[in-house]
């Protein structure tokens, strides 16, 4: 019997969800209402955003979602999952002078930040009101879609924002002693992550709302006429890095039960791609220049040679990566892509420790040119509006600059082991859904009158929601027989699509007479009649071609002598993705398109893939007569014209080896180098990255010009590596692991990428793999720590597990081995 193994997913089915259900049906009622109970799930984002690519109009939403319904609904602003419910107004410039006409200026910003947040606090006063409080207390009586009647809890889960609004909403002081809004950990702690103290410490000092200190700084503001940033206010409210906002949801909620702070969920989007990925990038990036200038361009060149992947999934990149300008957070996940959470999460922590401890201490790096570009800029509108500008010594050159791990978004990485299995996985409460319902909300500014935004906006969603009911209530539904060619290409039972007659027809004859010489149609009509008599006679693939006499050959006739040939110039793979979803990888034959599919060797040590690059996607119109035919009408066959790609010999890869796979194109002179796939043996596409240190060669296929290679290439990369990062099915594909993948890995992976360690330091004295701790982390593994890990649902040992970069990298100078 298998493992069982509790999934986290969907809001509805995480822990809080459930303790939440369990509430509400333990919830004694006195009118004696025997109606099912159930929980509206809401979920809040909010953000502000700019309305036009020129211009100054704004708008501040927020919005609503439920997590009854999936993430992938959630994620698809055009099925209507988003509620604008408001639109955060500015403060309007009166105020600001009014402030300015009595107040220095020392106190003229802490003023307007506290007017700012008694407004958003004003605004969700709003929208907390009596009869949203006597719903989450009593319940309403709805009539559901399926025509049953319940009685339904609108319960709050989770509030997604950037850090700047999330202190707002919290009602905690921008980058204060205490910066978390989940816990009361001071700054000058966050670089301990991962530690089992820092674990221990989320939960013990887990932030609790101060409602009689709040008061208090209040009655000090609003009676006695303190400052907000008083020396008053300051001695009662400093130390937890609280501000004197009462906070609408713990006032209106808290009598309830409601707790404020969790809800306050990770950002992966701004602390993590735009954050922590970011400065790890950019630091990388000033020791490029501290080495040598030059090998930034190398960097920006070879990130140009890298191809692009999927529709979302890595994009082309930037011409100049390194300057970070204008960079969305899919290029840092693009240029950085990275089971078991809390041990990741310490290892993760170690190396970046490490990073900053050995690494950087190594270099003395100053800002980049944009950096320092961006900081003169700065000082120069510091200078216009009245302040004094920073010495011209200051602001020519670049300005020492270092690596700092002391901040929030690097601390907020503790917090996701816990968020997943409160909440869910990370994609149901990220930011990058509140952006995407950006665009709808500046699809609607485009048809108001672009004075009162907020109006017309709101008018245009209304009328938008009325339209999608109506056609709702009238129940048509997609039949296929209005299916289009294109909605055809998208139906998820298939395996794959290659359009028929889609692409432009070729003769193959004359294409094969044109090339004579050619490596890669070198037998090529005997190769074919053998790879299509193996499928017509039901041969199972093991990577051999049957081979078939000329008398079995010539019983395989082609329509119109090959004279009139189709390809497909997009060939659409479906897969079951790791969460028993259907996804589509879309590719090109002959632009680097590159496919995988199932190992057919019995070694357990074999890597459990095959790759190949595809040339062309054919569609061949055959004839098969003879004894053993088993349709003797003409057929058209699907066939994939192949380059092989096999792994490197001796090359170890994996997690603890912290290395990618590593193939290279088949030398020509083996037999098997270029063949034909049938379409429905692959398993979807893969990403290549060249080998940039191994060069390009032209010993595996002869130098110039080749059906083989792109039509400007005269010869090839040495070898390239797997990027296992692509996305996350890529990742648990080759990490064995995925309710979507179990069917597929009849044996164990290699290489250690089931998660569990090799090997085990026991007596090692750090986290750091590799190095031994500073004074400062001599406590992440103190004896008192072992009695917090199973509590934590961790090891000590597990968190001492290394990840070796050592590995057998000879290499064969023969070329790859196919392994068929």
């Amino acid at each position: 019997m298998a493992k069982e193994q509790r999934l986290y997913d969907e809001l509805y089915s995480s822990d809080a969800w459930i303790e939440e259900h369990d509430k509400v049906q333990k919830q004694q009622r006195q009118d004696g209402c025997k109606l099912e109970r159930v929980i509206a799930g809401m979920m809040f984002w909010s953000d502000a955003t700019h309305l036009a690519q020129f211009g100054h109009a704004t708008a501040w939403p927020v919005y609503l979602f439920f997590g009854n319904l999936s993430k992938y609904r959630r994620a698809s602003p055009n099925t209507g999952p988003c509620h604008p419910v408001a639109f955060i107004p500015s403060l309007p410039d009166s105020l600001a002078r009014f402030i300015a006409g009595f107040s220095k200026n020392k106190n003229h910003a802490d003023l307007l930040a506290h007017c700012k947040r008694e407004l958003i606090h004003a605004i969700w006063r709003i929208l907390l009101d009596d009869d949203f409080i006597n719903a989450y207390k009593d319940g309403m009586v709805i009539k559901c879609y399926d025509g049953i009647t319940r009685r339904v809890y609108p319960r709050i889960f989770t509030y997604s924002a950037d850090y700047p609004e999330k202190i707002i909403l919290a009602t905690i002081r921008d980058k204060g002693i205490c910066a978390c809004p989940r816990c009361l950990i001071p700054k000058s702690s966050f670089g301990r992550l991962g530690c089992l103290s820092d674990m221990s410490a989320r939960l013990t000092k887990a932030r609790i709302y101060l409602q009689s200190k709040i008061n208090d700084a209040r009655r000090a503001i609003y009676q006695l006429g303190m400052p907000v940033k008083g020396t008053a206010v300051e001695q009662i409210l400093k130390d937890t890095s609280s501000v004197p906002t009462l906070n609408t949801f713990a006032e209106r909620l808290s009598p309830f039960g409601f707790q404020l702070f969790p809800i306050f969920v990770v950002d992966l989007l701004h602390e993590f791609e735009l954050g922590v990925l970011k400065s790890v990038l950019q630091h990388l990036i000033r020791i490029l220049y501290a080495i040598n200038s030059g090998l930034v361009t190398t960097l920006n060149e070879r990130f140009s040679k890298i191809p692009s992947f999927g529709l979302n999934a890595i994009r082309r990149f930037p011409p100049n990566v390194a300057e970070m300008r204008q960079r969305a957070a899919r290029h840092f996940e693009d240029m950085l892509q990275a089971t078991r959470l809390d041990q990741a999460l310490r290892q993760l922590a170690a190396q970046i420790r490490k990073f900053q401890r050995v690494t950087c201490a190594a270099f003395q790096t100053r800002e980049t040119p944009n950096e320092a570009a961006t900081r003169q800029r700065k000082q120069a509108r510091a200078a216009s509006g009245g302040r004094q500008a920073q010495s011209s010594a200051t602001q020519g050159g670049m300005q020492p600059k270092s690596f700092n791990t002391l901040t929030y978004k690097f601390h907020a990485l503790g917090d996701y082991a816990r968020t997943i299995r409160l909440f869910g996985t990370t994609d149901s409460y990220t930011t990058q859904v509140g952006e995407l319902a950006h665009r709808l909300i500046k699809k609607f500014y485009c048809h108001t009158n672009k004075k009162d935004v907020s109006l017309g906006i709101t008018k245009q969603e209304r009328r938008l929601t009325r339209i999608r009911r109506q056609l709702e209530a009238q129940g048509q539904t997609l039949t296929d027989s209005d299916l289009s060619p294109s909605d055809t290409e998208l139906l998820p039972e298939l395996h794959h699509v290659m359009a028929v007659r889609s692409g432009p027809s070729i003769n193959l004859v004359k294409l094969l007479g044109d090339h004579q010489g050619d490596p890669a149609v070198k037998n090529f009509i005997p190769k074919l009649k053998d790879h299509l008599l193996s499928r017509l006679h039901g041969h199972e693939y093991d990577g051999d071609e049957h081979t078939f006499d000329d008398t079995e050959r010539n019983n395989l006739r082609f329509i119109n002598n090959l004279n009139v040939v189709y390809e497909s110039r997009i060939f659409r793979v479906n897969y079951t993705s790791y969460d028993i979803r259907r996804d589509q990888d879309v590719l090109r034959p002959g632009h680097g398109c590159t496919v995988m599919t199932l190992s057919r060797e019995d070694d357990p040590a074999a890597h459990p893939f095959w790759y190949a690059h595809v040339l062309r996607a054919l569609h061949i119109d055959i004839l098969h007569v003879g004894p053993h035919a088993r349709h003797r009408s003409p057929q058209t066959m699907e066939v994939l014209w192949v380059r092989w790609l096999g792994v490197e010999p001796n090359y170890r890869w994996g997690f603890q080896e912290a290395r990618l796979p590593k193939v290279g194109f088949v030398p020509e002179s083996d037999e098997d180098a270029f063949g034909f796939l049938d379409p429905s043996l692959v398993i979807r596409g893969c990403h290549l990255i060249p080998s940039f240190v191994d060069g390009r060669t032209g010993d595996l296929l002869r130098h110039g010009l080749s059906l083989g290679r792109q039509p400007d290439e005269v010869d090839d990369w040495g070898s390239f590596y797997v990027n296992i990062f692509a996305d996350r099915d890529m990742f648990c594909r080759f990490a064995g692991i995925g309710v979507g993948h179990e069917i597929q890995y009849p044996k164990k992976l290699a290489s250690g990428l089931d998660g569990e360690a090799d090997t085990t330091n026991e007596d090692s004295e750090s986290e750091d793999i590799g190095v031994q701790p500073s004074q400062s982390e001599v406590d992440c593994n103190s004896d008192s720590d072992s009695e917090l890990a199973d509590e934590l649902g961790s090891s000590v040992d597990d968190s001492e597990d290394e990840m070796g970069v050592g590995g057998d990298t000879s290499e064969d100078e023969d070329g790859f081995d196919l392994r068929f």
